[in-house]
């Protein structure tokens, strides 16, 4: 494979940034599932429109999953490994990423008792950890048209006696698998920060000769944690860690800078511009060989299975109690309260991403606090959902049924969802309301309780008419 270079890892909202630091960009990254619309009969479909605005954007692609990981001893989903396979044959990638992660437990999705984190965790580090990884990784690696190299993950958790070095356990999971790795240099920061062991430990564990892909992000503390957020630009430690590591590498063939869609508009051009030059120093064009990796044994006991784990850790992850020796154990890890607080925060986004008109009026009603309750009320009841508009869906019905004190609610609600319905399919819609919408939506929107406004019979017929920001069609009886 020939080498790409460095570039970016594309969201929505960096457009501006693409447009001024295109000279500099020798690739984009995107991720599949940002392209992806989870429709109301549960089919999944990729938004074609949007990514033919990928066309014109600089350099090489590649691909990212950030939703179908295979570190866990549920199977990648199958029809998400397909809709990844025919989008890297469509933007002509020579190769796919995906997670060293689980976010899923047990029958997810198969009507048993199963369920969905919400959140990427650590899977088992123990040799039966190894095989459970190395069926998934192997089954997503087959489904697709090009090769397939997994992403060591950040890992809140203290180190356990039991298990595998983070090192160890990649290494052995890539040579079991046979495929190629992704280094996200500000994950095993991160770990080395958090407690997890020191990067050149694990350095010394991976096979180098594997690594095609290395990420570098900002991140900042919280808690006593080093979060890996995706905040901004990385810091000089990062940088200079960089700077040891990239020649190490040979098989690289690109390096990227990740950042949020929500950090992307505090990001200067030239500060951007600056770090794709300053990779490019730190990245000779010929890499010198890296050194043999180490093997560190087998643990002496092997303590809990893969499928004990993720659900002992998934479950306390989505806020249940601990009821076994193993979940009550993890329970007195402090990670877990943190990774509590990280899946709830990215729950109640997806929801303010969503039912945007919805949970302002909340806010403006209730307070922030009152509405963290109110989510967090939702989220003691219900599981995370892969989707946004799967969560939107799922906290609309929470509010019909609890039917909080809060004046408008289901005619903002009704109107919420029938513009999510129309952006989901592009069809047309017609919904019925008991206010002004007009009145509604300009107030909410302008971050004002509307007051008195005017009572009737309201006809809307939604339309998604992108040219003019999705602004509905409105008739009223």
């Amino acid at each position: 494979m020939a080498r790409l270079g460095v570039g970016l890892t594309y969201v929505r909202g960096l457009e501006r940034l693409l447009e001024e630091c295109g000279d500099r960009l020798d690739v984009i990254e995107v991720e599949p599932q940002t392209f992806w619309r989870s429709r109301p009969d549960g089919t999944v479909a990729t938004d074609h429109e949007a990514l033919r605005r990928l066309a014109d954007l600089p350099g090489a692609r590649l691909l990212h999953g950030v939703g179908n990981p295979v570190g866990g001893s549920v199977l990648p989903d199958a029809e998400h490994t397909a809709l990844v396979g025919e989008l890297a044959e469509q933007l002509a990638v020579p190769w796919v990423s995906e997670h060293l992660a689980f976010n899923r437990v047990g029958d997810a999705g198969g009507g048993g008792t199963g369920f969905r984190t919400g959140f990427m965790l650590p899977p088992r580090q123990t040799p039966a950890g190894v095989r459970r990884s190395v069926r998934s990784v192997r089954a997503m690696a087959e489904a697709l048209p090009v090769p397939l190299a997994v992403e060591l993950g950040t890992n809140y958790l203290r180190p356990r006696a039991d298990e595998l070095s983070d090192g160890a356990f990649a290494a052995r999971v890539a040579e079991g698998a046979d495929c190629g790795l992704l280094l996200d240099l500000h994950n095993v920061l991160a770990n080395e920060r958090n407690g997890r062991g020191s990067v050149d430990a694990l350095l010394a564990e991976l096979p180098l000769d594997r690594v095609l892909e290395v990420h570098l992000a900002g991140g900042f503390e919280h808690r006593g944690y080093w979060l890996d957020a995706h905040s901004g630009l990385p810091d000089e430690d990062l940088i200079r860690l960089a700077g040891r590591v990239l020649p190490r590498l040979p098989a690289l063939r690109a390096v990227l800078f990740e950042v949020t869609a929500s950090a992307a508009p505090g990001l200067e051009a030239g500060a951007v511009r600056e770090l794709t030059d300053r990779l490019r120093e730190l990245w000779p064009a010929a890499a010198v060989a890296a050194p043999a990796p180490l093997r560190r044994p087998d643990p002496a006991v092997p303590g809990a299975g893969p499928e004990e784990w993720e659900a002992a850790l998934g479950g306390l992850a989505v806020g249940r109690e601990p009821r076994t020796v193993l979940e009550r154990e993890l329970a007195a890890d402090p990670a877990v309260g943190l990774l509590r607080e990280l899946i709830l925060e990215f729950r109640a986004g997806a929801l303010a991403g969503t039912l945007v008109h919805t949970v302002r009026l909340l806010l403006l009603t209730l307070g922030e606090a009152g509405v963290r309750e109110l989510i967090a009320e939702y989220a003691r009841r219900r599981t995370p959902e892969l989707f946004a508009t799967e969560e939107a869906f799922a906290f609309a019905e929470h509010l019909r049924r609890c039917r909080p004190a809060v004046p408008l609610l289901p005619d903002v609600l009704e109107l919420d969802l029938g513009l999510m319905l129309v952006r989901l399919d592009g069809e047309p819609r017609t919904v019925t309301v008991g206010t002004d919408p007009t009145v509604l939506l300009t107030e909410l929107g302008a971050g004002r309780l509307p007051v008195d406004p005017p009572r009737g019979s309201y006809r809307l017929r939604l339309v998604d008419d992108r040219a003019e920001a999705g602004r509905p069609a409105l008739s009223s009886s």
